[in-house]
């Protein structure tokens, strides 16, 4: 909830310069493909004038009120550094710019052959074995001394007799996240699917296109199979992202969707605090679709 609302401009209607992630090997030139629509402004058009209504204009702008004008100089900043880049205008055009592959790059060779100059991120600058911060945490899932640690409904956990299988979660190719899981264009990329092994599959007779129902003690999820030796015996998996589809109101309901959240716990990850979703256990078996009357018995 909020006071104000200051709608922002989306990706078709702002102009930017976006890296994919910290470290990414390419840079992407964001040009606007329509003017901002209704009352849309881009973040930085309303706090200049934010800035202004509070008296701090010449400092938030510092004499450059155009935001090209801050993409350009910020560029030729990166630009001094990164000489292969070309000039800001052929950058525009192109709409983006990817680095020369790191063929023979191997992983902190800089650190390994000249450590005076380039130290590891440790507080010895040094390769650490023991971590004194982790000791400091005094948490044993995350010890000072790197080992195997067994995590909740993993492989050794006792609810493995009722729920066999190993669910993970991975990013798919038709979505960011849950964006665009409501475009039905999408559907043509990819399909929503849990990802089964032939031989799990044997067991439970199931074939690739049969739905099928994933449970824990959580929920359930009702969506097709895939049949695949893709995924290792023991292991099934589906994408994260998809939005909560239950397939009536009330608890209990099994999502039509693939919304691993439905079975995924609340703890978060011992180190990381995220998500568990490459640790949840779970059964699978094929769906058997109600016989009319019986649909209405328990409607």
């Amino acid at each position: 909830y909020a006071d104000l609302l200051l709608p922002a401009t989306s990706l078709f209607e702002g102009e930017n310069v976006i890296v994919p992630w910290v470290g990414g090997n390419y840079l992407l030139k964001n040009n606007p493909a329509i003017r901002p629509i209704f009352e849309c402004r881009f973040e930085w058009d309303w706090l200049k004038d934010l800035a202004d209504k509070l008296g701090l204009y010449e400092e938030f702008t510092e004499g450059k009120p155009a935001l090209r004008t801050w993409l350009r100089e910020n560029y030729d900043i990166l630009r001094e550094k990164e000489k292969e880049l070309p000039d800001y205008d052929e950058f525009s055009r192109a709409g983006g710019w990817k680095y020369r592959e790191q063929v023979n790059q191997v992983a902190f060779s800089e650190e390994v052959k000249d450590p005076e100059h380039h130290r590891f991120w440790t507080p010895s600058g040094k390769i650490e074995i023991f971590s004194k911060r982790l000791y400091d945490m005094k948490d044993p899932a995350i010890p000072a001394i790197p080992g195997y640690q067994a995590c909740a409904e993993g492989p050794e956990d006792p609810a493995r007799s009722e729920y066999p299988l190993q669910l993970i979660g991975w990013h798919t190719r038709r979505r960011c996240h849950t964006i665009h899981d409501n475009n039905e264009w999408m559907e043509e990329v990819e399909k929503p699917m849990v990802w089964i092994n032939p031989k799990d599959a044997e067991k439970r007779q199931i074939h690739t296109g049969d739905t099928v129902e994933i449970f824990n003690r959580r929920g359930i999820i009702r969506m097709p199979a895939l049949v695949t030796d893709r995924i290792t015996e023991g292991v099934c998996g589906m994408p994260q992202g998809a939005w909560y589809t239950p397939e009536r109101a009330g608890e209990n309901s099994p999502d039509l969707r693939g919304s691993i959240n439905v079975l995924t716990g609340t703890d978060p990850s011992p180190l990381a605090k995220g998500n568990p979703q490459h640790t949840n256990l779970v059964e699978i078996r094929k769906y058997q679709k109600p016989e009319k009357n019986e649909r209405s018995r328990t409607s």
